[in-house]
This record gives structure tokens, sequence and C-alpha cells, in this order.
């Protein structure tokens, strides 16, 4: 018999699931089991880190500085922060797709296999000058190949820096201050996860439901944009391990051990999420945690652009915004409908307070008028 849940369960799963309660682990500990976490977003993805860590900004940096974590393109076509060991096996499924989709983008800029192969010997030659400080900007990426007659303007060295990515020649490893550096990946990636692609296939599954489940497998197809029929044979291959409930006439995934967890699971009062976070963007529904009526001012176009929420017991109540200087963070918390009650302030408040000690500087929040009236 298939166990139903409730709202209060499903979302409760979701966020021990995600380390938004329960068990803190090292910030490289906290991405193993989020396995990639959009970062397009920066700033949004060390707290996305910090939050569920624990850990200051300076500490999830420096797991970026110590090799564990980069940032790349395996997922969607954007920006994610993966386990360094976990970025082979997951291009091996996912890179040829994406170069795929954009071959016709990439006519339109230019784009062939000798401008991409000039662009990888330019890239090359800048490394090899800069003798064991090997590592550079995008900035200073991108001119040395205006230097070397490689043209970067209508977003050609974006997408040349996207290509070189797609096998990990370039990642973005070490910080600068606060700026991210790209480094080799064959040199920077000290030791990598070797699977052969079913078993790669199988590995993502497990991953995404340990680190979001439960979920539909619709939710785990758009996460990963891998076919259906290779999620579901991947689904079948891992037999019990997996478990199946219900919610809402929907049948979700959800890894065994998750239910056989003692303690009931439930969510946490109050968050203050940035924008991209997966708690909203790792469903395809996100029903569970979305008012009907709010996903456009939330996710305001459906997916390019995900805002910073405010989340009380896992449901969105409000958007929140912050103005940070080297001492201090102002934080506006705005509530999409009605008011904060009196307790979600005081847990808002105490959020901020959390916030500003990630950041090591003061807080301070105010609250903004309804979104909506």
């Amino acid at each position: 018999m298939t166990t139903e849940l409730t709202r209060a369960q499903l979302l409760g799963l979701r966020q021990r699931a995600q380390l938004l309660t329960g068990d803190r682990l090292t910030v490289a500990g906290t991405a193993e089991r989020l396995l990639a976490m959009q970062g397009q977003d920066l700033p949004g993805a060390l707290w996305s880190l910090g939050l569920r860590s624990g850990w200051t900004i300076n500490e999830v940096r420096a797991s970026f500085d110590r090799g564990e974590l980069v940032r790349c393109w395996p997922l969607r076509g954007t920006l994610h922060v993966v386990p360094a060991r976990d970025l082979g096996w997951l291009q091996l499924l996912t890179a040829d797709r994406a170069r795929a989709s954009m071959r016709k983008r990439h006519q339109d800029l230019g784009i062939d296999a000798a401008s991409e192969s000039a662009a990888r010997h330019s890239l090359h030659t800048e490394m090899d000058a800069r003798g064991e400080n090997r590592r550079l900007t995008r900035a200073e990426l991108f001119a040395a190949w205006e230097r070397d007659g490689i043209a970067t303007g209508g977003q050609r060295g974006a997408h040349l820096l996207w290509l070189l990515s797609l096998d990990a020649t370039l990642v973005y490893g070490p910080f600068a201050g606060a700026e991210q550096q790209l480094v080799l990946g064959a040199e920077w990636i000290a030791s990598s996860v070797t699977l052969d692609q079913d078993a790669a296939v199988r590995e993502l599954v497990r991953r995404y439901l340990r680190g979001h489940g439960p979920a539909t497998l619709a939710d785990l197809q758009y996460w990963c944009k891998l076919p259906l029929a290779t999620l579901r044979s991947a689904v079948d291959e891992l037999g019990d391990s997996l478990a199946g409930v219900q919610f809402d006439g929907a049948r979700h995934l959800v890894v065994a051990e998750a239910l056989d967890e003692r303690e009931p699971p439930k969510s946490a009062p109050t968050l203050l999420l940035p924008g991209f976070d997966e708690w909203v963007l790792g469903y395809q529904d996100r029903s569970a945690s979305v008012h009907p009526d709010h996903p456009d001012l939330i996710v305001p176009g459906g997916n390019g652009m995900f805002r910073a929420t405010v989340v009380h017991r896992g449901r969105c109540l409000g958007l929140w915004s912050k103005t940070t200087t080297a001492k201090r963070t102002r934080v506006v918390a705005t509530p999409i409908s009605g008011t904060f009650s009196a307790p979600t302030l005081r847990e808002a408040a105490a959020q901020v307070e959390r916030y500003a000690a990630f950041l090591g500087v003061d807080g301070t929040l105010s609250v903004g008028e309804s979104l909506l009236t």
C-alpha cells in the first residue's frame, strides 16, 4: 500500500532532504547531498550553502579554494555548484545534449570547431605564461582571446567559455577576494568519480531524490533534462532502495531510508532563502510550497528569474531583498499577501541575524508593504 502524505509531511521530508532542517554537514557534504545547486547568482549560491551548513561566507569560499567544490555548467545550460569529484560523470550524461541544444545559436555567433580550437589554444598559452599562478578571471580570459584575435562581443565570449567548460577544460574554482577565478579542470580537480553511463544515471537519480525527495519523475526530468525513458529505467534498476508515496493525487519518489528515520520530519519555522535556491527551483511542480496565485511573483516569466523568498513552514509567504555594506546588511522582508504574523516576524529577525553572521556584519530588518492588496 502506497503511503499518502499530507502537505506538511511532504514539505518536512523535502526540507530534511535539502538539509534545511535536521543534521548539518560540512560545506562539501552539503553540496554532495544536493549534487548540483544552481549557481548563476554566486552570492545567493554561497548563502544557500551557508544556510544549510551553518558555516560563514569565508568558510564556504574556503571549500572552493581547497578544490572540494567547483562552479560549472553541468545541467540545464546554466552555472551550478557541484562537488568537484562528481563533475566528470555528470557531464558524461549531459554535455553532448547541451552542445547539440546550442548548435543553431553557435552558428549565429560564428562559433565553429576552428574557433573553439583557437579559444582552447589561446587559453593554454595564457595559462602557461602565468607560470605557477595558473588561474584567471573571466575578464582576463576575454582579454587574452581578444588579443589573439578571438572576438568575445555579442555573447560570443560567454559561449566559448561555456563550450570549454563542457569537458571541464575550465571551471570556476578558487576565490580572489569576492571574485571566483577560472582554472583548468585537469589540474585543479584532484580526484574524480568514474562511472559508466548506466551507473551515472542511477547515481544522478539516487542523489537527486536523496537531496530533494519526495519528488515526481517529472520533477526529476525537469531538473536534469535527461529522457524520461532513461530515468524510468534507472528508477526500476534502483528497486527497493527507492519508495513510492502519494501526494495530491501524484506518485512521488523518495529514497527508502528517508522514510525509515525515527523522528517525524518537520519544516523550519521561518527561513530567508536566496533567489535560485533549490527549495523552489528544484521542482517542476512548485504548488506544494508556492500558492497557485503567486508563481509569477516568485518566478517572473516562468523560469528565468527566481527571487529571494521568506519561507514559513515550507510555504513561500514573502520576498526579501538586502542592501549590504562593509559593516551592515539591511534586509527588507515583504509579505506577498496580508501581513506577517508576530511569530513569523520574530523568526525572520532571527534569520536576519543568522544571515548577517554569515557575512560577518551587523543586520537589521524592516518590513515592506504587502505585494497583493
